[in-house]
């Protein structure tokens, strides 16, 4: 996508998604431009792959930041960029980040935008990407009962649209095993689809065998931390267009167990034993 293509998808994303999430909101037609000419003058041709920067700081005035402590407005920008990378084949390093700071010597009603593609591991401060629960499900087209099996035994439903997994407590997803990072990967909920973002964590995230640092999710994907398996599941998804002929799995175990999908679990601890 050329500049022009990247400001114009932007835009309308952003107006989209405040008018049904902050009717009344407006972001300036100066932040996508800027967004967007950042989004291509700092993004990385490797391979034939385009990455885009992964961290976002929208430095502005105190006047004007003061129009964004909603947090419904930075949630509004991270959905934009992370939509538009998805339709336009862009990768990231990590899950991105969308922050605001301030400073006196912006312009009011000016914004300067910082990017950064982050490649060391994240600290504690800032390990966990923007939380998107506050945007309407009804435009994360949040994917109907889905769920992961976890380790093979036992049932998380993926009723939010943001989980994160890892170690650490704050976790919608907690997994106790040392092989799995403290903040270890990110299921986001995408036009209809979950997508999964390794956290640059240090065993790695692996669907189906293939080492990803993002991957959107279809029933019966096999997503492996650092050696821990979950299995992602849905009853009744949407249709696969990309694939013409189905058949059943071979080798299938006769006695295959049966998951049960519990409702209203927001978070989970799984501890081995």
């Amino acid at each position: 996508m050329n500049l022009h293509e990247i400001e114009t998808r932007l835009q309308t994303l952003i107006e989209v998604d405040l008018l049904k999430v902050l009717p009344g909101k407006h972001v300036e037609d100066l932040i996508v431009q800027k967004l967007a000419t950042a989004i291509q003058q700092n993004s990385v041709v490797n391979g034939g792959a385009t990455t885009i920067p992964d961290v976002y700081k929208l430095l502005m005035h105190p006047e004007t930041a003061k129009n964004w402590a909603d947090e419904g407005l930075l949630t509004v920008i991270l959905h934009s960029i992370t939509t538009l990378a998805l339709e336009a084949g862009f990768k990231f390093t990590i899950a991105p980040t969308v922050t605001v700071s301030q400073d006196e010597h912006v312009r009011i009603n000016d914004v300067e935008i910082f990017t950064s593609h982050r490649i060391e591991t994240m600290a504690e401060t800032n390990a966990t990407p923007l939380d998107t629960g506050s945007l309407d499900p009804a435009i994360e087209m949040m994917p109907e009962n889905s769920f992961l099996i976890v380790e093979g035994v036992k049932i998380f439903p993926l009723n939010i649209p943001v989980v994160n997994i890892g170690r650490r407590l704050d976790n919608q997803l907690i997994i106790d095993d040392p092989r799995v990072s403290r903040n270890h990967a990110q299921l986001r909920a995408i036009k209809g689809r979950f997508v999964v973002f390794d956290l640059n964590s240090t065993g790695g995230t692996f669907v189906n065998g293939q080492r990803t640092s993002q991957s959107v999710l279809y029933p019966g994907d096999v997503i492996s931390l650092a050696g821990v398996a979950l299995i992602f599941g849905q009853d009744s998804p949407p249709p696969r267009p990309d694939l013409k002929d189905t058949a059943p799995f071979k080798h299938q175990a006769p006695d295959r167990p049966t998951a049960v999908l519990k409702k209203d679990h927001s978070t989970a601890n799984f501890k081995k034993k």
